[in-house]
């Protein structure tokens, strides 16, 4: 009896170590984390609009699905308005994905990943790469409706949004990342989700 009363104090003097240790970790990581978190977010922000400067939190924004988690306004140096900047977040069977979609005039101008633990993630973040335009380039649509002929576009309206076919590899997670556009482009022109 006391060798089982020994082995169990000694396993838990051990789980308490170890338990000290890990709080202890945390508590000293998690102020880089967080300060790690704020620098990805403004970084994107600077990605989408390169003349960004600071934003302002327009509040909580209920959509249907769930997928519109924050919207700001972006403005540069002089405090002009340059757009909008969703942050979206859904989930299918695959994984997470979390974009920032930025907007502006009623057209989306650049999608970037926050987060994406979609299985075939590469697929996903290859699409989305390819058919919405980053802030310092141009983006080729093949228009099923013209014989697949390519069109240039800066910025896509819900038209050529529509007109963007998401069945591929990754079909599941394109599409949840059309459907999070769709969101935010619907929310910024006003209409009802």
């Amino acid at each position: 009896m006391k060798r089982y009363a020994y082995v169990s104090l000694v396993l838990g003097a051990i789980a308490l170590i170890c338990a000290l240790l890990i709080a202890g970790f945390y508590m000293m990581t998690n102020p880089f984390v967080k300060m790690n978190e704020e620098n990805k977010v403004r970084d994107t922000y600077t990605k989408i609009y390169s003349e960004y400067y600071s934003s302002e939190d327009v509040g909580f924004i209920e959509d249907e699905k769930g997928y519109i988690k924050k919207k700001d306004i972006a403005y540069d140096k002089d405090g002009n308005v340059l757009g909008y900047i969703y942050t979206t977040s859904g989930k299918n069977s695959y994984g997470e994905v979390s974009l920032m979609i930025g907007i502006k005039d009623e057209k989306v101008v650049d999608v970037e990943f926050l987060v994406n633990t979609e299985s075939f993630a590469s697929t996903v973040n290859s699409y989305v790469k390819s058919n919405y335009p980053s802030s310092s380039d141009s983006v080729i649509i093949l228009n099923p409706y013209q014989g697949n002929e390519e069109i240039y576009v800066d910025s896509l309206s819900m038209d050529e949004l529509d007109m963007i076919d998401t069945k591929c590899g990754a079909t599941f997670g394109a599409t949840l990342v059309k459907s999070m556009v769709l969101a935010a482009i619907t929310e910024a022109k006003g209409e009802i989700i």
